[in-house]
């Protein structure tokens, strides 16, 4: 007896394959032809509004299942309320502006890019673009979601284009548009600037040193200690940061001179500068440094070596000299500089870190990053042989030259390696690094005429939107206000500009 005849199927005169590849490209089409969405709005057309903003999808490839999952999802929510009788009329819209476009359209033209004029080139992303939105368009589709697809919103529409210019000059009018040097993760490999969210985070090897740079003035002789992973960004430094809370010492190193370091972290500094100096804990017995140092299984061998305990707030003002270029810089003072790890002085290049560029503009230090868009240094970094060198490719030249001059207070004089996560970009998976670069930016602070708030800010008129939308709905996640209302966010970035009213 065949198996098959032994198994009990339900009579149906239903087909046993449903046959999806072809009927629900049929049934998407009846749709269309019925005009069934357009139908359920007509229906639903007095019926309380559900608005729904979509953020649109670049324009670029065919659709994957990160796609799948957003629009299936937002589609169900969209759906549930247009069957409770809300009206939702859901416009879709595709992001047409961006670096993956001008990739993808570097490598059709290949070498014939290099003859078109910059017009030309815009021309050829616009005609890309547009055909990706015709691919991703039919995609959706397929997938079943409601919206009008037939009219949907585009970046790159000259009347969205045109609005944002609208939106722009009354800000310049305002005087809330300006210019500034502002340090960004940078992308060297693809010469671009990316945003908080295009930044992934990878473990990454990087050189472990500590640096020695001189005092001047009273405290000649001494030199302030300071921690890095980053021996590229010693030629920008124009400041070193101390915690005013914090205490600081100053120990004589034998044969390197005396070196500040943040109190509670004087033991860790001598175990990777100078283990000689540490003794195990049964070995002696003395002051409160040696008992801080005692939890950490290690004292001092010579506790007579700490001439003097200060506070933090004491080094401010004091003048150091760089130890690669001949500058001198100040002592400023930062809560960031932290007794968690390195020395508690913080190496500060204000073109090169956030906390740094406050701290520039805090003191009135310039915005100073010799690196180019390539990641190589220019001739502004003032340094024999640097020049054109890439940042990364730099560190052990840096390193060798902080060794001759005696700056560098690692044990052997040498550079450590630390694993550590370290910021890459998510297209090209390459580190990053921070560089100032002259952008365009919208000032929170600024007070302006808002539509419907008056005078105000627009960080103020953001913060009390956000509380009317907790009062009724909640808002979802807390840290976004809790990000605006940062002192330290004091710009947006101009692209952040909302589409034009239909």
């Amino acid at each position: 007896m065949d198996i098959k005849d032994t198994v009990h199927l339900p009579k149906t005169s239903f087909p046993m394959r449903a046959s999806l590849g072809d009927n629900e490209p049929k049934q998407i089409a009846a749709w269309q032809d019925e005009k069934l969405y357009e139908k359920l709005l007509a229906h639903n057309a007095q019926g309380p509004k559900f608005v729904f903003h979509d953020g649109p999808p670049y324009a670029n490839g065919s659709i994957h299942q990160g796609h799948f999952l957003n629009k299936i999802l937002k589609d169900l929510v969209v759906k549930f309320h247009l069957m409770s009788g809300h009206l939702t009329d859901f416009v879709p819209g595709w992001d047409c502006h961006g670096l993956p476009i001008e990739r993808q359209v570097d490598k059709q033209l290949g070498a014939k890019k290099r003859e078109l004029s910059p017009g030309a080139f815009r021309r050829a992303c616009r005609k890309y673009a547009e055909e990706q939105i015709d691919v991703q368009r039919r995609e959706f589709m397929r997938l079943g979601v409601f919206a009008r697809w037939l009219d949907p919103y585009t970046t790159m529409a000259f009347r969205y284009e045109g609005q944002i210019v609208r939106e722009l000059a009354k800000f310049a009018r305002a005087g809330a548009l300006y210019r500034r040097k502002r340090p960004v993760h940078w992308c060297f490999s693809d010469v671009t600037a990316l945003a908080e969210a295009e930044v992934e985070y990878a473990d990454k090897t990087s050189p472990s040193i500590y640096v020695r740079f001189p005092l001047v003035g009273e405290h000649n002789g001494w030199g302030l200690a300071i921690w890095t992973t980053t021996p590229w960004t010693i030629p920008a430094n124009l400041a070193i940061t101390a915690n005013p809370d914090l205490q600081y010492v100053a120990y004589a190193l034998p044969d390197r001179g005396v070196a500040v370091v943040a109190k509670d972290l004087l033991h860790a500094f001598l175990r990777d500068c100078a283990p000689d100096e540490l003794a195990q804990p049964s070995e002696a017995a003395g002051d409160d440094l040696v008992a801080e140092a005692k939890k950490l299984g290690a004292t001092l061998r010579h506790p007579e070596r700490v001439l003097r305990t200060l506070q933090g707030s004491e080094l401010s003002g004091w003048k150091y000299r760089h130890p690669l270029i001949a500058r001198e810089s100040p002592v400023v003072l930062g809560a960031h500089a932290t007794a968690e790890t390195g020395t508690g002085l913080v190496h500060t290049a204000p073109g090169h870190g956030e906390d740094d560029f406050h701290m520039g503009l805090q003191y009135g230090l310039p915005i100073f990053a010799p690196v180019d868009g390539h990641g190589r240094f220019t001739d502004e970094v003032a340094i024999d042989g640097l020049s054109g060198v890439k940042v990364f490719d730099a560190n052990p030249k840096i390193v060798e030259l902080l060794a001759a001059g005696g700056a560098l207070l690692n044990k052997g004089g040498k550079a450590f390696e630390i694993r550590h996560s370290y910021p890459h970009c998510w297209r090209c998976k390459n580190p990053v690094i921070f560089r100032a670069t002259d952008q365009w930016w919208i000032g929170l602070d600024k007070e302006l005429d808002l539509p419907g708030r008056g005078r105000t800010t627009i960080r103020k008129a953001a913060l009390v939107a956000i509380d009317e939308i907790e009062a009724h709905h909640g808002f979802i996640p807390a840290w976004g206000k809790e990000r605006i209302n940062s002192v330290g966010l004091d710009v947006i970035d101009v692209s952040l500009v909302a589409p034009p009213p239909r």
